[in-house]
């Protein structure tokens, strides 16, 4: 199949939460660190062989076709300018232009400082035959976010809007304000007249997944941070001057925690079964501690067996849900854990309700390598220089398969500066 070559970035609202620093200034226009963000946009994902640009353009649309024609000359790009004449939402405007869209198309939010790796990102949905991708991320405020909870397959399983209130607390995974989009749910969309405004997720993902196309969630620890309030856009130019937005990028090497789940970051009794956030208790001491390692590192990955799926106690989903109740508690403590990976398989039969096509030896099961393996090539993991905490001999022996450095979790305890 072919790559992905065209981007459609929309640029047309007033930006009013940052007036007071860009004036009449559009947002995307605005430099930060000398820079705009638009052609930070540009400029990182002509790099990536994105050759074709779509702007959709509303409030002062003279100011961006002025700089798309220096931008086109700097990077040796295709840049097309649609001009909305009333207010059409962010996605709105995909209606409007379908005929001029690629087969699938990459489509962000022009207020988005960003550095991700396009190649990871289109292999996923490649590799899922999938019709929407949408770049999701741990999101500090899940209570006002645009969120999901991911299937096992990483299908998208339950969408909640910023505006909506939710019993269930597993909604650790925001949208990023990138996806990549397939013309034929743009000509669905349109073939049902849906009123505008249109909001890429609202209109395009939800829409889609509730009339059957294929929705998946790509979870990235990537830096993605929109600079639309002044305190945003504080923390993105300190990043920037940091060297935070590239370093996180996945076309570099990343410095991780592999952080065992049960025994090491909750209490869990021998021979129990973490099966719902009732029975949850923290390690809170850890936890502190973890924080303050983590400043060193990437990001943390839960890697953890749960064999009570196969054994028929609990499902796929549920262990899902808990683990992002668990990563979101964990949020509320200041530590961020950016994924998990667990392996649901266990080798031994005979338990009444068991899970027949889980019940198998397989390569992801601790002390096996296969999880740590596996979270290395879909986020390019410098293992020689990363970090595995854990609680048990099948921790340690999993480090050492995968030449991951090893530390004990009880010793989280008594001396942060591991």
């Amino acid at each position: 199949m072919r790559n992905l070559k065209q981007a459609v970035i929309t640029v047309g609202g007033r930006g009013t939460r940052l007036k007071n620093l860009t004036q009449e200034c559009p947002k995307p226009l605005f430099p930060i660190n000398g820079i705009s963000t638009l052609e930070r946009a540009v400029r990182n994902l002509s790099e990536q062989n994105i050759l074709h640009f779509i702007l959709l353009v509303n409030y002062q649309s003279e100011k961006f076709l002025e700089t798309s024609q220096i931008l086109q000359n700097k990077y040796d790009v295709l840049i097309d300018i649609y001009r909305e004449d009333k207010i059409m939402g962010e996605a709105g405007g995909l209606v409007e232009i379908s005929d001029k869209l690629d087969d699938f198309f990459l489509f962000l939010n022009g207020d988005v400082i960003f550095n991700i790796s396009l190649i990871k990102l289109w292999d996923f949905h490649q590799r899922n035959d999938s019709d929407l991708t949408l770049i999701t991320h741990t999101t500090n405020h899940p209570e006002d976010s645009d969120s999901i909870i991911e299937s096992p397959n990483l299908s998208i399983n339950k969408f909640k809007l910023k505006n909506e209130t939710s019993i269930e607390k597993g909604f650790f995974l925001g949208n990023a304000g990138i996806v990549i989009i397939s013309k034929k749910i743009v000509e669905f969309v349109k073939s049902k007249s849906l009123n505008s405004p249109l909001q890429a997720f609202k209109d395009f993902s939800i829409f889609g997944h509730e009339n059957k196309f294929k929705v998946f969630s790509y979870n990235t620890s990537e830096y993605i941070k929109d600079m639309g309030t002044e305190e945003r856009f504080k923390q993105v130019c300190k990043d920037l001057k940091d060297g935070l937005v590239e370093k996180r990028s996945y076309r570099n090497k990343q410095r991780v925690i592999f952080l065992d789940r049960d025994n090491t970051l909750i209490k869990c009794k021998k021979g129990e079964y973490i099966n719902d956030y009732k029975q949850v208790n923290f390690f809170h001491n850890r936890i502190r501690s973890l924080k303050i390692i983590s400043e060193n590192y990437d990001f943390i990955a839960l890697i953890t067996n749960q064999p009570q799926i196969a054994m028929g106690y609990v499902s796929w989903q549920d262990v899902i849900n808990l683990n992002g109740e668990i990563i979101n508690e964990c949020l509320d403590f200041g530590l961020e854990i950016s994924c998990f990976y667990l392996c649901p398989h266990h080798p031994h039969g005979g338990f009444e309700n068991e899970i027949r096509n889980l019940k198998t030896s397989c390569f992801c099961r601790k002390p096996l390598p296969g999880l740590v393996l596996q979270a290395s090539f879909e986020r390019n993991i410098d293992l020689k220089n990363s970090l595995f905490i854990g609680d048990s001999l099948k921790d340690k022996e999993c480090a050492q398969k995968a030449n991951i450095p090893f530390k004990w979790a009880h010793l989280l305890e008594s001396s942060p500066q591991i």
